[in-house]
């Protein structure tokens, strides 16, 4: 059986009052009595946010000095020092011994005298202040060329960056993300990297550093799949704090050093740097309406489709980067029956071989199960296949749509579909011809009826094929999260169970609710890294108010 990892973006923590038994023992190296002072903010925006659980020291015996974050929340520029006169102190303390008197509200900017009784009966005066403390955190956290599209591989326990790439670095201009409020020594401008060179990150106390070497190499991959471990959260954005206030019809799409996000409105997609969510500009949309759906192969081509109506004009658009032109690709008079256009997936290389997949949609006077299919071989694309599937539900349209995606670039090796089926919500396996031949059933949760398992996306990586299912809520504001589950699907006989239960699954993850709630409308994005060293995994969700982006290594550590 597979490894299954299980992430949550959702923390949760539990602080005890001063007088009462406490469930945690304290940890070794901590006093015997008390375990932890947790601080929470009393006043303003942050009211009832925990500002820092500190564990108290075993030398500290009298005096406790607590080390308050300088900014609140820890990559922001809001300072703690006006909250400092009143913060809620809360105590871990071991059981039958209590601290008198009770805390509550208190001036950390003063000593406070406290009586520490002991679980055996001795008592003993402490004080208990704060003391505003500047980060020593000093990492090197995103590394990039942005002109040459070179991003570098950070290995943070052996403190290298490797660039992996053939292009003269002699004189380069370099974009880094470091620790909130660190900052780089070097200049990043007009740099030679040709030849090894150090990078030196100064944590925000002045102190504090790291230094990496940067050069040219190209590390050792493991033979198979993504190294387990190597999973990680690159970064989870507020769509409110992007300017997102809508997006019936969400697409994404990956090329170079960038993700574009496009809201099938007409307006050119945004993209941002793929490593950081940075906003970097507007896609060209050239010729495409911008009414559809974008999508992208694993080599960072990008497709741009037009909304056409049934008998109307398929109008495909191609395009190697987010600045480039698109040029005409697929031009179609739809014969499927149905509306396409919202949904668009790619599996493969474009320049070579791929498959193609467009999900007709549902109407208002009948529901869809059909999808048309293009194969792509040495570059050119055949003629396009109406497939209707056998053996599932029909879907709808708009959040009622699902997203079908080819397993492969082999359209042998057939496709994935899911989509809100009143919480009998399984994501489905069909075969060339459309017919369903394997199914996972619904979350075991109890909650699939408040989420859409709608989404997915296919490819290939480190001689794995990979799937992506994403699950946005329709109810995050009722505590039931969006859900994205990662399976293995180079070989199916795992491809049974459940959903969120099957020796398929190798990843899992939840999203709480972030910003503003305006539809279960969504996408799921696999784009592996053109030095084939990185696999990230996109999403974007107009319920959570989120985009998002999970990323994973095959270097061999």
């Amino acid at each position: 059986m597979k490894k299954i990892f299980y992430l949550t973006l959702a923390a949760f923590t539990t602080a005890l009052g001063a007088c009462q038994k406490a469930e945690l023992v304290p940890a070794v190296g901590t006093d015997t009595d008390l375990g932890s002072l947790t601080v929470k903010f009393a006043t303003g925006p942050y009211r009832g946010e925990e500002a820092i659980r500190y564990i108290i020291p075993s030398t500290a015996k009298e005096k406790i000095i607590i080390p308050i974050p300088w900014y609140y929340p820890e990559s922001s520029s809001n300072e703690t020092d006006v909250y400092l006169k009143e913060m809620k102190l809360e105590a871990a303390l071991v059981n039958n011994a209590m601290l008198s008197p009770a805390l509550g509200i208190i001036d950390l900017t003063k000593e406070n005298q406290f009586i520490l009784t002991g679980a055996d009966g001795t008592a003993r005066p402490i004080t208990i202040s704060a003391v505003r403390t500047k980060s020593n955190k000093s990492a090197l956290t995103f590394f990039s060329i942005e002109d040459l599209g070179v991003t570098g591989l950070i290995d943070q326990n052996a403190k290298t960056v490797s660039l992996i790439t053939a292009e003269d670095l002699s004189n380069v201009d370099v974009e880094v993300s470091v620790s909130p409020h660190a900052n780089v020594v070097e200049p990043l401008t007009h740099m030679n990297l040709n030849a090894p060179t150090s990078i030196t990150v100064l944590a925000h106390d002045g102190v504090s550093k790291t230094v990496y070497q940067v050069q040219k190499m190209a590390p050792p991959k493991i033979t198979y799949g993504f190294r387990s471990g190597s999973q990680a959260l690159s970064f989870n954005l507020k769509l409110d704090d992007l300017g997102y206030s809508n997006g019936l019809k969400p697409s994404l799409a990956a090329s170079g050093n960038f993700i574009a996000v496009s809201l099938g409105d007409g307006s050119a997609p945004k993209y941002y740097n793929r490593s950081t969510g940075k906003y970097v500009g507007i896609m060209t949309l050239g010729a495409a309406a911008g009414n559809g759906s974008i999508a992208s192969d694993a080599k960072g081509n990008i497709l741009l489709m037009d909304q056409a109506a049934n008998g109307g004009t398929v109008k495909i658009y191609k395009s190697a980067s987010m600045t480039a032109v698109p040029a005409s690709y697929i031009t179609w008079t739809n014969a499927s029956g149905f509306p396409l256009g919202s949904k668009l997936s790619v599996n493969g290389d474009l320049n070579d071989k791929a498959v193609i997949i467009a999900t007709c949609e549902g109407t208002s006077g009948a529901g869809s199960k059909s999808f048309v299919r293009w194969t792509v071989t040495g570059g050119v694309v055949g003629t396009a296949e109406v497939v209707e599937a056998t053996g599932i539900p029909y879907w709808g349209s708009e959040v009622n749509i699902g997203k079908m995606s080819p397993r492969s670039n082999d359209a042998n090796d057939g496709s994935f579909i899911g989509y809100y089926d009143g919480g009998n919500d399984n994501l489905y396996y069909l075969n060339k011809t459309g017919t369903m031949t394997l199914s996972l059933a619904a979350q075991t949760s109890g909650n699939a009826w408040g989420i859409n398992n709608n989404l997915t996306d296919a490819k290939e990586f480190n001689n794995a094929k990979y799937l992506a299912l994403y699950c946005p809520s329709h109810f995050p504001n009722w505590g039931i999260n969006s859900e994205l589950y990662l399976y293995d699907v180079s070989a199916m006989g795992n491809f049974s169970g459940n959903v969120n239960s099957t020796n398929a699954l190798v990843f899992s993850a939840n999203f709480a609710q972030l910003g503003s709630i305006v539809s279960a409308s969504g996408d799921v994005l696999i784009a592996p890294t053109a030095d084939g060293y990185k696999m990230q995994v996109f999403t974007i969700d107009f319920n959570t108010g989120n985009f998002a982006c999970y990323e994973f290594d095959c270097i061999d550590k």
